[in-house]
């Protein structure tokens, strides 16, 4: 599948609580989150963005974007992206979801269409916001969100036409593991 007009976007967060140090250097099978996440997304776009520290993640090859609005979790930093993306599709990935695999991003891809603004996969109505694509059209909806306290992706994904894709960890090939979150060592 062609990576002409995709853009890759890896939220490498921050300093975690619970990890004591930023998630996305952390490493997992000889490789920092971030890097898996570089990797993985790779062969599906032209343009790849990391949003995150600079001075931390610097180095990694894609252009490192601070968070336009630090402290609102996922949604501020897909929202930076859409600003400075060239490419009007996003393929978002959570650094802290290692197992996530090339096989989902070619099925949402394969599932996206200019009818809707985002593709999201779900498992009986659990969404996985941070493993998804988003069209450019989400940033008006998006900000909205943020500009009314709701900072929670599964919030900001409701103010969008969004096709919600039935991805269920364990079953239909998938990985049982597939939308596993770090969030501690």
């Amino acid at each position: 599948m062609s990576t002409q007009g995709w853009a890759g976007v890896v939220l490498a967060g921050g300093k975690s609580s619970r990890m004591g140090r930023d998630k996305a250097l952390v490493e997992s099978d000889g490789r920092t989150l971030l890097a898996n996440a570089v990797g993985l997304l790779r062969p599906h776009v032209e343009e790849l963005l990391i949003i995150g520290d600079p001075t931390m993640h610097q180095g990694t090859g894609p252009l490192v974007l601070a968070d336009d609005t630090p402290g609102l979790g996922p949604l501020g930093g897909i929202l930076t992206a859409l600003r400075y993306a060239w490419n009007d599709r996003l393929i978002v990935l959570a650094c802290d979801m290692p197992n996530v695999n090339s096989a989902l991003f070619e099925r949402l891809k394969s599932l996206y269409d200019e009818g809707h603004d985002a593709v999201v996969p779900q498992c009986d109505g659990r969404l996985e916001p941070l493993a998804a694509i988003y069209h450019r059209h989400c940033r008006g909806a998006f900000a909205a969100a943020i500009a009314e306290g709701a900072t929670k992706m599964s919030m900001a994904v409701e103010r969008v036409n969004a096709r919600y894709v039935q991805v269920c960890p364990g079953e239909e090939g998938w990985p049982a593991d597939l939308f596993r979150n770090i969030n501690a060592p």
